[in-house]
């Protein structure tokens, strides 16, 4: 099911672009703060999400880059396209990825955003993805919910990208006082022009 309305689509800057990839990235994440709070419950009633004892570099590297970075991707771009059996498709398939233990915490996280975004009005794709989680034909995977509220109010990839690992981070260091916060800007950039997708060198 497509969607007959125009869709608002923000595209990087060429790489000739004389400002820095992470520069670019990192200027569209300032006057974002507002976007913290979409994800607030998730912070408040989710204790774990996928970054886990590995700590922070096994996460990026492992479960992130493998997993959860190319659905982030196919469901913002199927949310854009209003492409409801994309979206779908894109959940089916994250959940084929991850193990039983990533399975049950990313649908529970997605549950809760859920139902914290339940509202909003003019939902479109979003609420179609909503009625196919409730009717039991979709798991309702947290990156796919994500990408699709994403969606819903205008954020660019880059932005759903950035604030999926912010939240990551925010939950898996909350207990560690010491904690330094990465950069997420890089991570993003790297996700976005397909660094992390290339095989590492032996």
């Amino acid at each position: 099911m497509k969607s007959q309305f125009p869709v608002t689509l923000t595209l990087l800057p060429p790489p000739e672009d004389r400002r820095g990839e992470v520069e670019i990235v990192e200027e569209w994440a300032r006057g974002l703060d507002w976007v913290h709070w979409l994800l607030g419950s998730v912070r408040a009633r989710t204790e774990k999400l996928s970054m886990n004892g590995g700590g922070w570099q096994s996460f990026t590297d492992g479960v992130f880059r493998e997993k959860i970075a190319p659905a982030l991707e196919q469901a913002w771009e199927a949310a854009h396209a209003g492409d409801l059996e994309a979206l779908l498709a894109a959940d089916e398939a994250l959940g084929a990825r991850f193990t039983t233990d990533e399975n049950e915490r990313s649908r529970h996280a997605g549950a809760v955003l859920l139902k914290s975004t339940r509202k909003a009005r003019y939902q479109g794709v979003l609420g179609h993805f909503r009625d196919q989680i409730a009717a039991g034909r979709s798991d309702g995977h947290l990156a796919v919910v994500w990408a699709t509220v994403g969606c819903f109010f205008h954020l660019s990839l880059a932005n759903v990208i950035a604030e999926y690992l912010r939240l990551e981070w925010d939950i898996g260091t909350r207990d560690d006082l010491k904690r330094r916060e990465p950069n997420f800007g890089l991570i993003t950039r790297d996700t976005l022009f397909g660094r992390m997708r290339e095989p590492r060198a032996l």
